[in-house]
Formats: structure tokens, sequence, C-alpha cells
């Protein structure tokens, strides 16, 4: 795979567009049944009338990884899905219900991966099935969905319609990783090693040549549309740790968004608001990372001292980000929480109850994923 696989797979095991944990630990699977509701927490601390759409958490609990969803009214979760495979939450709704990941397999050698939907406690498989399936990518209608797969020993690109069918879109032995789909569904942005270097390339959301559109020594991955589809953001190693930058569509002006020159810095994560020109980013030491936010060309920091961010989902009105967030103590990160931050001033407006395991995935999705009883295809 090239140079991408020590930075871009790493970071594919735990991100949330498909992440996956380890798979060589023994995994007991909980209790099967639909909607079971969590143990009583204490209430949030204001009001969450605020959240439109649904807020999802992927959490891992006894070496499985369920998704939960946030009952607004309670500040509680619901655990969703029966429990049999590990589910990972996207940002993405499928024909009304939520789109997951689902992995399955005890060891590495029986390790399989598929998309799925999930309604309540029933979880509906489809698309590509193979040792990895991650980074599902959608149009902002949703009729586009493009998904990376490995099903016959290396990454490609692959474009699921809404009746089911599945067409390949690549076929290079180096790779192809992160398809970003851009918000009208014509094109699809995404990282390849196909020229030796990970760089970025772009090519029809129907099919054909790709067109590079950066060329550097290091790598460059992660593309992400903004809303308007005028930018595409990604990360680069090409000045030392990784950093955000941002182009245009086709690849010219080029530049970093932030002027941290600190060499033990990283960033991390870059995700546009669906609407308007912000872009959110981790940032800092990988230890502690903080959450920022660039718009107008200026940088803030929504991160209190003495604590740290480890991953946020941005609300559908853009105005609004649910984060994990830790105290930092002496021995490190201390239990997470989950918490709503308004843009504008970093202030956080309410809290959800605790997760009673570790956060894997945080999602906050522009529709509520609940049943609608018709095919995942």
């Amino acid at each position: 795979m090239g140079s991408i696989s020590r930075i871009l797979l790493a970071a594919a095991i735990v991100t949330a567009a498909g992440a996956c944990r380890g798979k060589d630990k023994t995994r007991r699977a909980p209790a099967n049944g639909a909607e079971v509701k969590l143990a009583a927490a204490p209430a949030p601390v204001a009001d969450l009338g605020f959240v439109t759409g649904s807020v999802w958490l992927g959490e891992e609990r006894d070496h499985r990884v369920r998704p939960l969803r946030l009952d607004p009214k309670t500040g509680a979760w619901v655990a969703q899905g029966g429990g049999e495979v590990d589910l990972f939450p996207t940002d993405l709704i499928r024909k009304g219900d939520l789109l997951v990941i689902a992995a399955q397999g005890a060891t590495e050698a029986d390790h399989v991966e598929q998309l799925a939907v999930i309604r309540g406690g029933a979880v509906a498989f489809f698309g590509p099935r193979g040792p990895a399936v991650r980074n599902p990518s959608a149009s902002k209608t949703g009729a586009v969905l493009v998904v990376e797969a490995n099903v016959d020993g290396h990454h490609d690109l692959y474009r699921i319609e809404l009746d089911g069918r599945v067409a390949r879109l690549s076929l290079t032995p180096e790779g192809n990783f992160e398809p970003a789909v851009s918000p009208d569904g014509e094109v699809i942005a995404f990282a390849s090693s196909r020229d030796g270097q990970a760089e970025i390339y772009r090519m029809p959301a129907a099919g054909g040549p790709a067109t590079r559109l950066t060329s550097f020594h290091k790598d460059d991955w992660s593309p992400q549309w903004s809303a308007d589809a005028t930018q595409l953001a990604f990360l680069s190693d090409r000045e030392g740790t990784p950093r955000v930058f941002v182009m245009a569509p086709d690849g010219t002006g080029q530049r970093r968004v932030s002027d941290d020159h600190q060499p033990e810095t990283v960033e991390d994560r870059p995700r546009w608001a669906p609407i308007g020109a912000a872009l959110a980013f981790l940032a800092g030491k990988p230890a502690a990372p903080v959450l920022a936010v660039v718009e107008g060309g200026k940088v803030r920091t929504l991160t209190p001292s003495g604590s740290a961010d480890t991953d946020f989902a941005w609300s559908p009105g853009g105005q609004h980000l649910a984060v994990v967030r830790h105290p930092v103590t002496a021995g490190g990160l201390g239990p997470a929480e989950i918490v709503f931050v308004r843009v504008s001033d970093a202030q956080v407006i309410g809290k959800a109850a605790p997760p009673a395991g570790t956060p894997r995935v945080l999602r906050w999705v522009a529709g509520t994923g609940t049943a609608t009883g018709r095919s995942p295809q």
C-alpha cells in the first residue's frame, strides 16, 4: 500500500468513518434486545431541546462496540442494534435509517466488515464485504454513496446505488482510500498511493480517469469537501507532523489553515460545518488534543484549559458541536463526558449522561435514523 499505510490505516482504526479497534481480544456479546435503556445517570446541566436531528455514540464495553442514541429529553443514552456484532455509527442516513459499519470476527484471520443500517434491535447488512469496509461518503441528497473496501487484498472505491447495485470505481494495487463525495454527487476526492506517496486525487462519481491534485514528497490524505464545494480540506505531513491544509477543488491555492509551528503539535480530523465556511479540527499533543475552529482565516480554540477533546461532531445547523471531553490529570486523561458547545463563544450549553463504556466515535446526524421498514438496498 506504499507510504500511506503508516498513517492512513492507523487513523482508520480509530476514526468514525469506519473505525474498528484491534481484533485480537476474545469478545463477549452482551444480552440481545432492542433499545435497551442504560442505567440512570445525572441529568444534563441544561435543556437539550436545541438538539435537532439525532446524536449517536459508538461505545466500547465488554470488548464490544455498540451504537447509543441520545434521548434529548433526559440526556441519557439508548442502546441500538442486537449486540451480536460491533457497530460503528457514521453520520449518514440511508433510506431513513442510520448507516453503520459492522465488524465481526474474534481474530484478524476471521475479521469481516460490511455496511449496515440499524432499526432498533435489527441490523440489515448490504454492500461489499471483506477485511475492511470503511469511510463511507455520500452526496448531500444521499443518492450517491461511495465506500472504501478491501475485498480482494487491497483497498479500492465502490459505489452503491439505492437499488443495491455495487459498481467498482477503481482498481489500483497500491490502494485507494477515504473517498469524499462532493455535495452535488458529481465528483469524488480520495487519497491514493498509486504514484508512490499518498496524494489527493479526484474522479467523476460515475467512474472514469482520476486527476491528481497534490504532488509532494510527503503524504497527503483525508480530503473533505466544504459545504459549498469551493474548498477541499486535507491532512499532510509535508511540514513535519500532520497539519490541516485547504485547496481549491482543482488543487490550486494549497495552504495551511493554522500558523502553529510547534514541532510536537499534530492536527487531525478536519470537518467542515454543514452550513457556512467554518472548519473544525483537533490540534495539539496527541495525548491531549484540543478542539479548534477556523473562520475567516482566524483560528480559535474551543477547549478550556485543563481539558482535552478527543472527538467532535457538528450540529446539522452548524451552530453547535457535540464533543468528547476529558479532564487532563497528572496520570493522563480522566473519564470522558459528552458536552455540547456553542461555536460562537465556546460555551458549554448542555451535557449528556456520561457513557458507561469508552466512547469510540461521536456523530450528530441530520435525521432521526428511525425505522422505515424498507430494504437497506
